[in-house]
C-alpha cells in the first residue's frame, strides 16, 4: 500500500506567480498561507507586478517578493535569475500565455497551472481543472496546492484574504482619522465609488444617494480612491448633502487596509479595493456585473460579504449594473450597517 505523499518532500524553494492585478494578488493569499503552514521550512518567493508587490510587501509567509519588470531587457535578466535559483516547484496562479512561459523557463521539476485552452498547457508538468465562475477565486488558487500533496477541503477551506498591516500603517490611519474628525463614537463607512474601467462605474450621483442615506443613519462617510481616481471620489462628495472625507492624501495598499480596519462597512464598485476591504476583515457590499458575484466575493456560510449583481445585458448592450437602483443598494447597505451597529462593531477606536 502506498504511503500518502509528504507535502514538503523536496520543496526547498517554491516560486508563486500572479503578475496582475492587485486584487487578484490578494486573492492568492489564502493559498500562500496554506502552503506555508503545510511546509514551514520551504522558501516561498512571489513574482508579481509593481502594484501586486505593494499588496504583498511585509507578508510573513514570503521570503521575497519579486517585481516583474516593464522593460524587455530587464525581463530577460529576471528570467535568467529565476532559472538560476533552481526552484523545486512553480505555482502559476494566473496561467496566462505570459506566465506559462515564465513557468516553463524556470525548468522547475514541478510546474503547476490551471488547465485552459491552447498550447500553454504544455508548459506545465501538472494541471488542475479550471473551476466554474460560481466558485470564489481563492478556492481555485488553493487547488494548485494539490499536486504538491497539500490537500485542502474546498468546503471548509480558510479563504480569508490577508494584507500585511503593521503598526506604521495603523499609525497613518489613526493620523488620517484624527485629522479629518473621524475619531469618536460614530461608525465610519467606506465608500469606493471609483473604477478605472467605465463599465464598472455605477455612477457618482447614485453613490451620493447611498452615502447620504448611510449618513442619515448616523455614519460618517469616507470616500476612498486609488491613483487616478481622486476626481471620481470628489464628484461623489460634491453631490452629497452630508460632508464626506475624500481628500486625505495618497496611501499604500497596507495603509488603505488599515483605514478599512476602522470602518463598519465597505460599499463600492467591483475592483481591487473590494479585496483590500475583505483582507481588512470588515463587511463588504459590492456592485458587480451579472454572473460575477460568486467569483469575486466569498458567499460561504457566515461570510461578512455580500454583492448585488446587475441585470443580464440585453442584445443591444443595455442592462448591466445600471439596472441596479439606489433604493436596492441603499436597502442592502443599511441592513449591513444596522446589523453592525447592533453588534457594537465598527470603526470605534481600535485597541492594539
Amino acid at each position: 500500500m502506498s504511503r500518502p505523499m509528504d507535502p514538503c518532500r523536496g520543496l526547498r524553494r517554491v516560486l508563486l506567480v500572479q503578475l496582475r492585478n492587485m486584487g487578484d494578488v490578494l486573492l492568492c493569499t489564502p493559498a500562500v498561507r496554506a502552503l506555508k503552514q503545510a511546509c514551514p521550512e520551504a522558501q516561498l518567493d512571489f513574482l508579481t507586478g509593481a502594484t501586486g508587490a505593494h499588496a504583498l510587501n511585509g507578508s510573513l509567509h514570503l521570503a521575497e517578493v519579486l517585481v516583474w519588470p516593464a522593460e524587455r531587457g530587464a525581463r530577460w535578466r529576471m528570467l535568467r535569475e529565476l532559472r538560476r535559483r533552481k526552484y523545486d516547484a512553480v505555482l502559476d496562479f494566473q496561467s496566462h500565455p505570459r506566465t506559462c512561459w515564465i513557468a516553463w523557463t524556470t525548468r522547475a521539476p514541478r510546474r503547476i497551472g490551471i488547465r485552459k485552452r491552447g498550447p500553454r498547457n504544455l508548459a506545465y508538468t501538472h494541471l488542475v481543472p479550471r473551476v466554474s465562475t460560481e466558485v470564489y477565486q481563492p478556492r481555485q488558487k488553493l487547488a494548485l496546492l494539490s499536486p504538491l500533496g497539500v490537500t485542502v477541503d474546498p468546503a471548509t477551506a480558510d479563504v480569508r484574504l490577508e494584507a500585511a498591516v503593521g503598526e506604521p500603517e495603523r499609525a497613518r490611519a489613526d493620523e488620517i482619522f484624527a485629522r479629518h474628525g473621524l475619531m469618536g463614537d460614530h461608525l465610519v463607512v467606506a465608500v469606493s465609488a471609483v473604477s478605472k474601467l467605465p463599465v464598472k462605474q455605477w455612477g457618482a450621483e447614485r453613490w451620493a444617494v447611498v452615502a447620504d442615506v448611510l449618513a442619515d443613519a448616523g455614519a460618517r462617510v469616507l470616500l476612498t480612491s486609488g491613483p487616478g481616481e481622486r476626481a471620481q471620489a470628489e464628484a461623489v462628495a460634491r453631490r452629497m448633502r452630508h460632508p464626506a472625507v475624500w481628500d486625505y492624501g495618497s496611501t499604500t495598499i497596507p495603509e488603505l487596509a488599515a483605514l478599512y480596519e476602522r470602518c463598519a462597512l465597505w460599499a463600492g464598485n467591483d475592483g481591487g479595493a473590494l479585496h483590500v476591504a475583505a483582507a481588512a476583515g470588515i463587511p463588504t457590499l459590492c456592485i458587480i456585473h451579472h454572473g460575477m458575484g460568486p467569483t469575486w466575493s466569498d458567499t460561504s456560510q457566515g461570510s461578512l460579504h455580500r454583492y448585488l449583481e446587475g441585470a443580464e445585458p440585453t442584445a443591444d448592450g443595455r442592462g448591466g449594473i445600471d439596472a441596479l437602483t439606489p433604493a436596492e443598494v441603499t436597502a442592502a447597505a443599511l441592513d449591513i450597517f444596522e446589523t453592525t451597529m447592533r453588534r457594537g462593531a465598527g470603526s470605534l477606536a481600535l485597541e492594539r
